[in-house]
């Protein structure tokens, strides 16, 4: 039977939603909390979406109707002349009401989100973790690395806030799995295998099994992805798709394979296998192109040959690894 995929394109109000909930759940990181800024200035909808919904759940008011609902009703007979003064007396009732309704029908659909139970996992630099989530999807998380999953009767959500992930993600034509990275993309699947790379400045999706809807925040509908092909968002556009070998070693395995990075984003991967934070002092090196395979076990080793070739030493300090340009 053909998998059934479902492409998640969301409104500015089912966003802001999003946002709203994400926001409810914990503190934003600083990656998060730019991505949040970014989505509210690029377009006047979202800002003003964010805003109204913000405004109307907080309204106090609006709790205290709505824990009303409950209270018995009650019939006041009054006389007919005082009929039109009465009705303007409950224009600002009405008015909760309409929004009230308002913010049911911006929560309702994310009600199940409300009610499942935040599954939080975190890795450490220098550690990896494999994890069975209730569901039966299996995640790999590598070193510094963070994820919260929400399980509903209807959808799985995941948030990766942080580092990298690969997902073998258990199939249920039911409950579709969203995964949103960072703020700045999302990915919708019912059951496949894939990687997904969080840093900095892009998000990388590498699909290892099945087909996968990948989308930018805010951009539509995005493309599809199936095994073997990769992609990245970069500056809140989707770049153009890669072939790779899946069945080539990654970084489960201990290998990381590149045919072009930027020594930032290459400190940035390696620091998950690090204890210590890599750091780099100037930041032209950040822009200097990498490639090759290279091993993993042991970063500050492996970034001591890469500097003699492209121009920079590694000074180990006590709470990190500097890269600074050679003299």
């Amino acid at each position: 039977m053909a998998e059934r995929r479902v492409v998640w394109s969301p409104s500015p109000v089912e966003e802001a939603a999003r946002w709203a909930l994400r926001r409810a759940d914990a503190p934003l990181t600083p990656e998060e909390e730019s991505a949040f800024q970014a989505w509210l200035a690029a377009d006047p909808s979202h800002r003003d979406s964010y805003q109204a919904l913000h405004a109307t759940l907080e309204d106090p008011a609006l709790t205290e109707a709505m824990a009303g609902l409950d209270a018995a009703p009650r019939v006041v007979r009054r006389p007919v002349a005082r009929a039109i003064p009465r009705a303007r007396r409950l224009l600002p009732v009405l008015a909760l009401a309409a929004c009230a309704a308002l913010a049911l029908v911006v929560v309702w659909p994310n009600i199940d989100r409300y009610m499942a139970t935040p599954l939080r996992y975190e890795t450490a630099g220098g550690q990896a973790r494999t994890i069975t989530l209730p569901d039966g999807t299996a995640l790999s998380l590598n070193g510094d690395t963070v994820v919260e999953a929400r399980l509903g009767h209807g959808h799985r959500w995941l948030t990766l806030s942080r580092g990298e992930a690969y997902f073998d993600v258990a199939h249920d034509s039911d409950r579709p799995f969203e995964i949103e990275a960072g703020g700045r993309a999302a990915i919708t699947v019912l059951g496949t295998a894939f990687d997904i790379d969080l840093t900095r400045d892009v998000v990388e999706l590498s699909v290892y099994r099945g087909r996968v809807r990948f989308t930018a925040a805010g951009a539509g509908t995005g493309r599809e992805l199936t095994a073997g092909q990769r992609a990245a968002v970069h500056n809140g556009q989707l770049q153009a798709l890669a072939d790779f070998n899946p069945a080539a070693e990654d970084w489960r395995q201990g290998w990381l394979e590149t045919e072009g990075i930027t020594l930032g984003r290459l400190a940035e991967r390696l620091s998950r296998r690090s204890a210590l934070p890599i750091v780099l002092t100037d930041s032209r090196l950040a822009t200097r192109q990498i490639s090759g395979r290279f091993r993993l076990d042991d970063p500050a080793r492996l970034l001591a040959t890469l500097g003699r070739v492209h121009g920079f030493t590694v000074d180990r300090q006590a709470d990190r690894l500097l890269l600074v340009p050679a003299a």
